[in-house]
């Protein structure tokens, strides 16, 4: 929890300053990535007016912050025009619910819970901010299409942290369950894992947070503490926990993140 607490400081105090602080004296930067502003605008799904991953993913679909050089490409697979997502990646969505009857589908995988809203397109990121980060994916005995950040320069860079929140989907199934995975047991948990790489593509670390339990699921936005991966070039994620069935975790891998914060040397 102190951890929590310390990470939640720092991101704070980033966020309210410029989108990029020099320090003077060891010339260090640091930038938090938003994922708002105009850059972002032809990347937010609700520009596009779509919902659902399968129809956002292209393979035009390629963004960079121009700030960090952080960029994410969808891992393209072939299974027709609406499943290119369904090999794992991040898309920008703005769509935000507290409705999970309604919105806890995958027909509305882009949706991140708020319990502010009913449905909305403002409002649902970190701090209430609009925008924010939709993945998909995970590794396990069977796949490995864990969604990437990575930077497009190939400078390593300190990943300080995020925040990272349920979609409406994934916490409706994990709640109440669907045809295909079963709500949470007492006896489940679902951790998020985050894994860095160095050029040589080396592992750096690997550190984890709790995702949900059956009677304790996030349902905001967390502060994740990302600092011990140390200078990396890029981080996978990965999601795995609750019931299983032959093919692996049944319950959806798909969660949000917002508010990356990076620090480098200039």
């Amino acid at each position: 929890m102190k951890t929590i607490k310390s990470l939640a400081v720092l991101l704070a105090a980033a966020a309210l300053a410029t989108a990029c602080s020099d320090n003077n004296e060891d010339r260090t930067k640091v930038a938090v990535v938003t994922f708002e502003g105009a850059a972002w605008t032809p990347y937010v799904a609700a520009t596009v007016e779509k919902t659902y991953t399968g129809d956002v993913a292209t393979e035009n679909y390629v963004w960079t912050d121009a700030a960090t050089s952080l960029s994410s490409t969808p891992i393209f697979t072939d299974y027709g025009e609406s499943g290119k997502f369904f090999g794992g990646g991040w898309i920008v969505s703005s769509y935000n619910s507290k409705d999970l009857a309604a919105y806890g589908s995958y027909s509305y995988d882009l949706y991140v819970y708020n319990a502010e809203n009913a449905d909305a397109v403002k409002g649902g990121g970190h701090n209430g901010s609009d925008n924010f980060l939709v993945g998909f994916g995970n590794a396990d005995e069977t796949r490995d299409n864990r969604p990437t950040l990575e930077f497009a320069d190939g400078k390593a860079r300190t990943v300080k942290g995020c925040y990272v929140n349920s979609t409406c989907y994934i916490l409706n199934i994990m709640r109440n369950g669907n045809p295909l995975s079963p709500a949470l047991g007492d006896e489940d948990e679902v951790f998020i894992y985050a894994t860095g790489y160095d050029a040589a593509g080396a592992e750096t670390g690997k550190v984890s947070l709790s995702f949900a339990k059956k009677d304790k699921m996030i349902d905001t936005w967390t502060a994740w503490d990302l600092s011990s991966l140390g200078e990396v070039t890029k981080i996978r994620f990965s999601i795995s926990g609750g019931p299983e069935n032959e093919y692996g975790m049944t319950t959806p891998t798909y969660y949000a993140i917002d508010d990356v914060t990076v620090e480098w040397e200039e």
